[in-house]
């Protein structure tokens, strides 16, 4: 998975999507071979060749990207950076709205991560997700404990297709059951270290607009050191228990920081966390900007115009936005292959 196996594709005298100027457009009554779009296993790519006539363009309608998504996965693939996984049955990690608190944040547009979940317990939100494919969610296994005990699974829902938390959606966000709960083999509750968790769903989600499937690392992917990242999720959005909780999905920038760097603020504020390289920092010496309570589990996300790749899980840290102390996330690109391990031998 998150490979094309090389070969032809041909569509001909039918709707098929092709992206111009970053955008998907619908192309009609015409014809195009993409040929061979893939990663080898020596590390060497193929490239895509595309041939098609002038024809009418109409913009995408969602129904015909999810019926020709091979087409669409291999023209996305072309044009953007390899490396990712996809675990689902679509192209993953596409924007439909972007552009318009977590703290130091800023509210999100309706749809902007589509693959991004509010997880309730008893009906109330208390930590988030992401969508990996129709039947899989991933959050943070600390999410799933209740002191040193797991939570009962009949007690959490997955809410996809969610913006405002107290309003009624359009279209209609689905709640949706967890038949299974995984939390890594090498977590313990009450910790921080492998905090990685899949939630294997009751029914499959509906592909759409506001619900769409993330892409994943491989784990031969880089650090990130010093990329942008963006955070998102329903938390709070003071840096202290007096605050409260945001009804609208919350979105903030931050930079990826170098685990050395890290460990040295961390210590010089007189604290012994240890960070260890299964974990990713990410903040400002200067704080100011962070995730916070409830959202933990929400993803860390970098990317590029074409696609957006959710790279880390939001954990732990200290306080909420503090100088020297920037929030910790597990690290997916050590995770990867546990995590297709478990979605696809389910």
């Amino acid at each position: 998975m998150g490979y094309l196996t090389p070969g032809i594709a041909e569509c001909s005298e039918v709707p098929t999507l092709v992206v111009i100027d970053n955008t998907p457009v619908l192309r009609t009554a015409w014809s195009f071979e993409v040929a061979a779009v893939s990663q080898l296993r020596g590390g060497d790519y193929v490239t895509t060749v595309i041939k098609c006539d002038k024809a009418l363009q109409v913009q995408c309608d969602m129904k015909y990207l999810l019926q020709l998504y091979p087409c669409a996965f291999a023209l996305l693939a072309a044009r953007s950076a390899f490396g990712i996984e996809n675990l689902a049955d679509v192209p993953c990690g596409l924007q439909w709205r972007r552009q318009a608190r977590i703290i130091g944040g800023e509210s999100a547009n309706p749809g902007e991560f589509p693959w991004l979940v509010s997880i309730t317990n008893r009906g109330g939100h208390f930590c988030g997700g992401t969508i990996i494919n129709k039947r899989w969610v991933m959050t943070a296994a600390h999410c799933m404990c209740s002191g040193p005990v797991e939570l009962p699974v009949e007690h959490i829902r997955v809410n996809v297709g969610k913006h405002n938390l107290n309003k009624r959606e359009t279209p209609i966000a689905q709640e949706i059951r967890v038949r299974r709960l995984i939390l890594h083999p090498d977590y313990q509750c009450d910790r921080y270290m492998h905090d990685l968790a899949l939630l294997e769903l009751d029914d499959n989600v509906d592909w759409s607009k506001s619900v769409w499937p993330a892409c994943l690392p491989q784990a031969e992917d880089p650090s990130f050191v010093g990329k942008e990242a963006t955070a998102a999720g329903w938390g709070w959005i003071q840096p202290d228990v007096t605050g409260k909780r945001a009804d609208i999905l919350q979105k903030v920038t931050l930079l990826v920081v170098d685990n050395d760097t890290c460990r040295n603020w961390y210590k010089s504020e007189g604290k012994k966390t240890k960070i260890a390289d299964s974990q990713i920092c990410a903040g400002y010496e200067q704080g100011g900007r962070d995730t916070c309570w409830a959202d933990s589990g929400g993803p860390l996300m970098v990317g590029d115009e074409n696609r957006i790749t959710v790279v880390g899980v939001v954990s732990t840290g200290i306080g909420c936005a503090r100088p020297k102390l920037p929030g910790l996330y597990t690290r997916l690109t050590n995770y990867s292959s546990w995590i297709r391990n478990q979605v696809l031998e389910s």
